[in-house]
């Protein structure tokens, strides 16, 4: 939860709000566990989004009725399957069960260098989308696909540079207070975009960053849906207050 998000719970009533700083990727380095709602995977789904799905119930189970993508690889067979997973470990893998996964087949595939790994909430009984039946797929192919509207961090790095094209303006919508910022870059916290979106000219492409890309893409949205030409950063990016910064995969 941001500061951002804080305030607004606090709007609807919520007084007892907590922020990690750190977010979700402070979360995953701390090596907790992170659960995928439903609702995740829907959109995942509905997005056609690169993904790696791990149905780790029994065969029988897998063949009886598997959500959309899933791999069939037991949870007695998950550990010797370590070859089979993408060389990109940058690779979202989402894991299921009858019920939630167990926090041991989590921490297997973690344990592996895949940064986003999750499971999926209340597993199989949980799921209230389109089972299909028949052999799921028997191997796992990933073909990473950018989100619409998303940059690579090659492309970032290149605009952020002495030599970005006039046309092109960096945007950095973290919360305000942020330490640091990119040089050249327009300061507009994701929660007051809407009110100053007008002291934006059209005329140029906005790319936008927060922290994490929560809040990049958000900003994105509300940027693409008043007609200006955006695109987002979804990345870790950390700014130093002399304006030096490191991005890495999420």
């Amino acid at each position: 939860m941001s500061p951002f998000s804080a305030r607004e719970a606090e709007k609807l009533g919520y007084t007892n709000t907590r922020v990690l700083s750190s977010g979700l990727p402070g979360w995953k380095k701390a090596k907790g566990l992170v659960v995928l709602p439903t609702n995740g995977l829907k959109k995942m789904i509905n997005e056609d989004e690169s993904y790696v799905l791990i149905d780790l119930r029994p065969k029988e189970a897998a063949i009886a009725g598997h959500i959309k993508g899933a791999v069939s690889i037991t949870e007695a067979e998950l550990a010797a399957a370590k070859d089979e997973f993408p060389q990109d470990k940058s690779a979202p893998v989402i894991l299921y069960n009858d019920d939630e996964a167990s926090r041991e087949s989590f921490d297997v595939v973690r344990s592996w260098g895949y940064k986003n790994v999750s499971v999926l909430n209340g597993g199989a009984r949980g799921w209230d989308g389109k089972f299909f039946p028949g052999e799921p797929a028997g191997e796992i192919v990933y073909v990473k696909k950018l989100k619409p509207g998303q940059i690579t961090i090659e492309e970032f790095k290149e605009i952020a540079s002495a030599k970005k094209p006039s046309n092109k303006v960096i945007l950095d919508v973290r919360d305000s207070g942020a330490a640091g910022t990119i040089p050249g870059a327009i300061i507009i916290p994701q929660g007051q975009l809407a009110d100053k979106m007008t002291e934006l000219s059209k005329d140029n492409e906005y790319i936008i960053y927060c922290n994490t890309g929560i809040l990049a893409g958000m900003a994105f949205k509300t940027m693409q849906d008043n007609g200006y030409q955006a695109r987002y950063l979804d990345a870790v990016v950390q700014v130093a207050p002399d304006g030096s910064f490191d991005i890495s995969e999420k």
